[in-house]
């Protein structure tokens, strides 16, 4: 279960500094001399009337301050190692010591944002700590980021537009098989490239177990269309029958020819399982 983290530090200090400089002014404004003072102690001469004048304006302000946190436009960085390594997380000079592997940042200013991902310090070496991954990674305005350090700790980073509310409290996508989300179509509607599927395929591959090869195979079906035959060597690459039928279906609404879709039976080894496969490709919408 990876660490949901809502907005980052530095938004934290943008609101502390908003604080400190509007707070004043607004006392000021109004004339409001005995609110008050939110860096000591409370007035012992405070009345009924002034709390009354004080709270509303302060609620107005909170209120500003709140929308604005959750805005509009805000990204999602996801952080996910899937290495033996233990790892340490660090986003803009903050370093998540509880967050192991993974580290999902949502409510995020869109713009740059510094990730580094470090080797933890081992008995045998105390004062050297390796760098997996250090760049400064730019989040756009509405969109999901996705950083997946694999188990050779190499780095594989892919983005895709939230146009719904498709993601779920983790910040993965909701997988839920009855509800069938359009997700966004890349420009051009043929199948993937001959060199990038065999690129796609080699990566998956290098993956020792399926949850890993899932997470790889699902971040490539986003970006491009398959033909059935590709489908059919993607669903291949996994070891167990509920794997397979999970990517079989997350494949079916990127195939370009799904007519032709009957060929992946083949790969599967229990009859209930092309029954369901089956049932799911009626079913869809």
């Amino acid at each position: 279960m990876p660490c949901i983290i809502y907005g980052n530090i530095k938004y934290k200090w943008l609101l502390h500094s908003i604080v400190q400089r509007i707070y004043p002014l607004i006392r000021s404004m109004y004339y409001i001399k005995a609110c008050p003072d939110l860096s000591g102690p409370p007035y012992s001469h405070k009345t009924s009337s002034m709390k009354k004048t004080c709270i509303p304006i302060l609620l107005i302000f909170l209120a500003y301050t709140a929308q604005v946190r959750a805005g509009f436009n805000d990204g999602i960085l996801s952080i996910t190692n899937l290495s033996r390594q233990q790892v340490l997380i660090e986003v803009d000079g903050r370093q998540y010591l509880d967050c192991k592997n993974a580290l999902v940042l949502r409510d995020l200013t869109p713009g740059y944002h510094q990730v580094k991902v470090y080797v933890e310090k081992s008995k045998a070496h105390p004062f050297k700590r390796a760098t997996l991954y250090n760049k400064d990674v730019y989040v756009r305005p509405k969109y999901y980021v996705d950083i997946i350090i694999n188990r050779f700790g190499h780095a594989l980073t892919d983005e895709q537009e939230i146009t719904d509310n498709r993601f779920d409290d983790d910040g993965h996508e909701d997988r839920n098989d009855d509800q069938h989300y359009e997700r966004p179509r890349p420009e051009n509607n043929g199948p993937i490239a001959d060199n990038t599927f065999a690129s796609l395929i080699e990566t998956i591959k290098k993956e020792s177990f399926d949850d890993s090869r899932m997470t790889i195979a699902r971040s490539g079906i986003d970006q491009h269309f398959f033909t059935a035959a590709q489908a059919k060597q993607v669903i291949a690459l996994f070891s167990f029958e509920n794997s397979k039928l999970e990517i079989a279906k997350y494949l079916y609404g990127r195939t370009i020819d799904p007519k032709n879709y009957f060929i992946v039976y083949s790969v599967f080894t229990f009859s209930k399982t092309k029954e369901e496969l089956a049932e799911y490709i009626r079913n869809y919408r």
